[in-house]
């Protein structure tokens, strides 16, 4: 089991992403209902203070912006807006990057220019990974424009 603090994409923006992906160019897809940001790994335990702490945090408004790829393999959305901060408190390094992971096994496909729907994330959710499997175990609510 694994834990890591992340942000969950609103509906409308997953209906967005989805419908610009091609599942006919032999991606291993991740699976919409996944889909996250992840603001900080912390392996086996949390730092529930930390998480905790994030609580009324503010967060910027932000969107899924086209397509990069890590070590040639791993597709992933990016991020237009700063999380920095955000991420920072909830404990990740230095070598953090804003992304959200779509797929394995990119060899080099066509992807489409794509800019979503903005959203400001309301809540951060602490998740246990296991065999795959996402387990929320915490959730912290967020300050947004709308809840100030």
């Amino acid at each position: 089991m694994t834990l890591f603090t992340a942000l969950f994409p609103p509906p409308n923006v997953v209906d967005e992403l989805s419908a610009v992906l091609d599942p006919g160019i032999g991606l291993e897809w991740t699976k919409p209902f996944k889909w996250h940001i992840t603001l900080c790994f912390h392996g086996e335990t949390a730092d529930e203070e930390r998480f905790a702490a994030l609580e009324g945090h503010e967060v910027p408004e932000i969107r899924l912006r086209n397509f990069g790829v890590f070590r040639g393999k791993v597709l992933w959305a990016g991020i237009a807006g700063d999380l920095n901060r955000l991420a920072t408190s909830a404990g990740a390094g230095d070598d953090w990057f804003a992304h959200l992971t779509v797929a394995y096994g990119y060899g080099g496909q066509a992807m489409p220019e794509f800019l979503s729907s903005p959203w400001q994330p309301s809540e951060a959710v602490l998740v246990s990974s296991a065999d795959g499997v996402y387990t929320s175990v915490s959730r912290v609510g967020l300050r947004t424009s709308a809840r100030r």
